[in-house]
């Protein structure tokens, strides 16, 4: 229905109809005299289009930032690493992706996740909210031209690009503009369901109440708490103020509100989170709130700059939507210029009100720190966060690895067993990312972001090989050397020693070149082959030269070389890994299956 809706309104007749389906019982009862009494509204038509107009407004805008979302996934993971320069840098990074999502709100949560995933630092979060919010100003201006007689145009040419393109980014981009075009289709709505209230005596007086900077606010806050969408409080603010029914300095104040508002977002994100996150979002409130009590004594004045640098200031009350959102541009630049040169002193001060516990994190804690369910509608952050827990699974298995290798130096029995315990874990978390995954890929991922996690989940599963074959296998093979009540001589145990140490220094290696995106360190361990091979061979030859006659002997040898096999094995995951990284970085492989290297055997 709201599609045929649509399209009748994008050819004119629309409108005739629903009001036909919708109203004529009412004017029926009403036997409808042609002239309504002055100071009457059409309560029907002004609830349902004002409802209505916010429907689509509030839709296009998820459609609009949804597509950007998609288009732009690469480049917020290029500007997310950029924000750890300096806080300059994380501020212009912050209004960049706000200005791409069209909403702080989207970017205020990601940078909570980023938080909450180790992934940014308290004083680099508090740089990007603040310029998430000079990102914001411009769905501000967007929203102030009088553009609603070309949003038909706007959806129906949307609608045709993303549904009849088979191209990702086409569609995409169709997408956005049939977003944009809903946006200012329900801006149109909401300005002709409030024009009869410009004759409305009771609302006239209610908004005359507006005129109290602490109330409007106050109310401005409230709502845009309630709907998690200061754009949508904008929007409102600035069709009332297109109306004539709220003066500059109410709807300055109103954006103020609107300010405070969205701060209950990120406050909502922090729930379950870590100490870290909720700081953040504190940081966020500070901010916000503080900066609107500098301005508040001062909303006359800005009002006044806002008349004399806007467009026909003064002439014409039509302006008001323009001069609205130009006193939010100026409002949210000017804090950020009086406040970032306070960062540093601001984090510390919440570091004080909202001192870490002294709790410290179990060593091999096998549990999921990072994959939150909460931001699996932002697939470039869900995809980040995959990344971070396939990182946290690298150093259980590091440890691991470090407890193998030091199993293999002194194979006690309670050593053993202890890294025969520590499988389960990695295997559970191993599941647990699996499963973020595939919930994530129930999302709009583009192609290259699709090969990443495909990779990722690869390099996931590589770990837990990994885990599998020094707490399953090699334990059980050191074990049954204890059992036979015979070890490697020092000479062998040095050798095995030595090679498990080169194939668990390729792991790191590897797993290193993910966290920088090092394609010439991944190369290096693809490259670092043959050499290995030929240490591995060495250890070989020395083990069979040095076999003994007996049937203990024999069973030894066996057991060493099984050992040698495992180690080799290690090496295959490493570079395994290191193909992955290389496979990430370049996208153009989409169609290789994850974590298949046809030429990758093991050597023995």
């Amino acid at each position: 229905m709201a599609g045929i809706y649509l399209m009748f309104r994008c050819c004119h007749i629309g409108r005739a109809v629903v009001a036909g389906l919708f109203f004529a019982p009412v004017a029926a009862v009403q036997a409808a005299p042609s002239v309504e009494p002055v100071g009457s509204i059409p309560g029907g038509w002004m609830v349902v289009g004002l409802l209505g107009g916010l429907a689509l407004f509030i839709y296009g805008m998820d459609h609009l930032a949804g597509a950007l979302k998609v288009l732009a996934g690469a480049r917020l993971r290029l500007a997310l690493g950029k924000m750890t320069r300096n806080r300059f840098v994380g501020a212009l990074s912050g209004a960049g992706i706000t200005a791409l999502l069209q909403s702080s709100s989207v970017t205020t949560v990601l940078v909570v996740g980023f938080v909450s995933a180790g992934l940014m630092t308290l004083p680099q979060s508090i740089a990007v909210i603040m310029g998430a919010n000079v990102g914001s100003t411009l769905t501000a201006q967007i929203i102030a031209f009088k553009i609603e007689a070309i949003a038909p145009l706007m959806i129906a040419l949307g609608f045709g690009v993303m549904f009849f393109t088979r191209v990702e980014r086409w569609s995409q981009i169709g997408r956005a503009v049939l977003g944009l075009g809903l946006l200012f289709f329900g801006m149109g709505m909401m300005s002709e369901a409030m024009a009869p209230l410009r004759s409305y005596p009771p609302f006239i007086e209610l908004m005359t109440q507006m005129s109290q900077p602490l109330l409007a606010i106050a109310v401005a806050a409230i709502f845009t708490a309630l709907v998690q969408s200061s754009a949508a409080t904008t929007g409102i603010v600035i069709v009332l103020a297109g109306q004539q029914l709220v003066t500059l300095d109410a709807g300055i104040a109103l954006i103020f509100g609107a300010n405070i508002g969205t701060c209950f977002t990120a406050l909502l994100a922090t729930i379950g989170k870590n100490r870290d996150a909720l700081r953040t979002a504190m940081a966020h409130v500070i901010f916000n709130v503080v900066g609107v009590l500098i301005w508040l004594p001062f909303i006359p004045g800005l009002a006044e700059f806002v008349r004399d640098i806007s467009p026909d200031a003064g002439a014409d009350i039509s302006e008001i939507p323009r001069q609205i959102a130009n006193a939010h541009s100026i409002f949210n630049i000017a804090n950020v210029v009086l406040m970032i040169g306070f960062v540093p002193w601001i984090a510390r001060g919440i570091e004080k009100i909202l001192p870490s516990r002294d709790v410290a994190d179990p060593p091999l804690d096998p549990t999921p720190r990072y994959l939150d369910v909460g931001v699996l509608e932002t697939p470039a952050v869900a995809l980040a966060l995959v990344r971070q827990e396939v990182l946290h699974m690298a150093d259980i298995v590091f440890d691991i690895a470090r407890r193998g290798r030091q199993a293999i130096i002194h194979p006690k029995t309670a050593r053993l067993d202890d890294l025969a315990g520590l499988d389960d874990g990695v295997d559970t978390l191993v599941d647990a990312i699996v499963g973020y995954a595939a919930r994530l890929r129930q999302h709009e991922l583009s192609p290259q972001d699709q090969v990443r996690l495909r990779e990722l989940v690869g390099i996931g599963n590589h770990l837990e090989v990994v885990g599998d074959i020094v707490s399953e296998e090699l334990a059980d093979l050191l074990g049954r050397m204890t059992r036979l009540g015979r070890e490697p001589d020092s000479e062998i145990t040095d050798s095995l020693v030595t090679l498990f140490r080169d194939a668990e220094t390729a792991l790191h290696t590897a797993v290193s070149a993910i966290v920088e995106e090092d394609t010439e360190k991944a190369q290096g361990i693809i490259d670092g082959k043959a050499s290995f091979v030929n240490r591995l061979e060495l250890v070989r030859q020395r083990i069979g030269d040095d076999v003994g006659m007996t049937e203990a002997d024999i069973r030894l040898y066996r057991l060493e070389l099984s050992v040698i096999e495992r180690i080799d094995r290690l090496f295959v995951r490493a570079r395994r890994i290191a193909n992955a990284v290389m496979r990430m970085a370049t996208p153009a492989t989409i169609d290789q299956p994850a974590g298949i290297d046809p030429a990758e055997t093991p050597s023995s």
